[in-house]
């Protein structure tokens, strides 16, 4: 029988969650919203390139893991994007269209409440919110 330490059994309770930023656009590059951002995507296509979609995609996707507060994180986010309200203004305005997506594992109980700051901050900017539960979200790899 296997055992499991300490740290493997605290870790295995431990919350965790991810926050996406989604971007989709019937006609602007991937490299544009790259530079724009500043970011690299976790994954990405232009426009035509999927036969499933024609718009262009861009996803990056960041992990936190031991804090319960995930609502903070999207705060964070969106003050970030607030920051690049030129972009996301033009983004919206030319038919694109821009999501703050928490992820969530199912396999725990996690919770939090959306502030009344971070619901103006999302509705300034244009920006949907949304919350996504999966059963079986694996954790990321993290270096040791």
């Amino acid at each position: 029988m296997n055992e499991q330490s300490k740290d493997d059994i605290e870790r295995e309770f431990a919350y965790y969650y991810s926050v996406r930023l989604l971007i989709g656009h019937p006609t602007m590059p991937v490299d544009e919203v790259t530079t724009a951002l500043e970011m690299e995507p976790d994954h990405s296509w232009n426009a035509g390139e999927r036969k499933f979609t024609k718009n262009m995609m861009w996803n990056h996707t960041s992990w936190t893991e031991g804090a319960r507060p995930f609502f903070d994180e999207v705060h964070e986010v969106l003050v970030w994007l607030h920051e690049k309200q030129a972009f996301v203004s033009r983004l919206l305005a030319s038919g694109g269209e821009l999501q703050v997506i928490v992820q969530l594992p199912g396999a725990i109980n996690i919770g939090d409440n959306l502030k009344l700051e971070t619901m103006s901050l999302a509705v300034k900017l244009g920006v949907s919110i949304g919350v996504e539960v999966f059963p079986n979200l694996s954790r990321p790899m993290l270096d040791d």
